[in-house]
């Protein structure tokens, strides 16, 4: 039998993120035709939602691994659908080391050179179009020391399309409390707001563009910046689309072709 690939994403009931989600599904099985396809939702909270709302049943990694091994197969690739190697990171190898199932999970989207270089190539339209803006960048910020992550996208980015770009984040760390300052100062009078989250979901309208005292929008606006607003997430652009998609290709080719890793467990 081939080996699976399982997908797994945090997950969220909205239909912004069931269409994100569709897109992105669609682009991997395109590259992947010869992979059986599977889908896991991390997150405990967002499945119990769903199955209350009598939405559709999301199964937890742990669950899917279990079924493929009771449908025969042998191993398989777990693919998370996450920017950064973070906290949650870190529980998905937790919870996938529980599984009978031999499986081997890949590192998330960002974790070479290339891939942040890769990044900053497919978001190049968006950005390029909008020379008379200051772009701002916003991901969702992390306690686990992979922070220094958004550092390092702001250095990639700004080598690539000059020192207009800066990079802030909805919580925690790097602290960014300062980027509106540090935007006029630099002499702009304008920003493009783009969501480095592949959901442009809860987070990004209330924290990014929504109307409260501490929304980016609004501490941007009260900064004097006129603001526009990129409203779809990475899962939501052919080029980022295309960019995830071809790194998990690369992925799954990778370890399918390496009998070490499955040495691992």
């Amino acid at each position: 039998m081939k080996i699976p690939l399982v997908v797994a994403a945090f997950g969220t009931v909205s239909t912004e993120a069931a269409a994100t989600y569709d897109t992105i599904d669609r682009e991997i099985r395109r590259h992947l035709a010869n992979t059986p396809v599977f889908w896991a939702r991390t997150a405990r909270v967002v499945r119990d939602r769903a199955a209350n709302a009598s939405g559709p049943i999301w199964h937890s990694p742990l669950e899917v691994l279990t079924e493929l091994a009771a449908q025969g197969y042998g191993k398989a690739i777990v693919q998370p659908l996450q920017l950064l190697p973070g906290h949650e990171f870190h529980e998905l190898r937790r919870q996938c080391v529980q599984s009978s199932l031999p499986c081997h999970v890949a590192l998330p989207l960002l974790t070479t050179p290339q891939d942040y270089h890769g990044l900053a190539e497919a978001l190049a339209t968006l950005i390029d179009k909008r020379q008379e803006h200051a772009i701002l960048l916003i991901g969702h910020g992390t306690s686990h020391p992979i922070w220094v992550a958004y550092h390092a996208i702001e250095t990639i980015f700004r080598q690539r399309f000059g020192r207009r770009i800066y990079v802030g984040v909805i919580d925690k760390s790097p602290n960014s409390t300062t980027v509106p300052g540090e935007i006029v100062a630099a002499g702009w009078n304008k920003v493009c707001l783009i969501p480095l989250l592949f959901v442009a979901g809860m987070h990004f309208h209330r924290d990014v563009i929504g109307s409260g005292p501490h929304s980016w929008r609004t501490r941007l606006e009260r900064a004097g910046l006129e603001v526009e607003c990129i409203d779809r997430g990475l899962g939501r652009h052919t080029a980022t689309v295309a960019f995830i998609a071809a790194h998990v290709e690369q992925t799954v080719n990778r370890i399918i072709g390496d009998a070490s890793v499955w040495q691992e467990r």
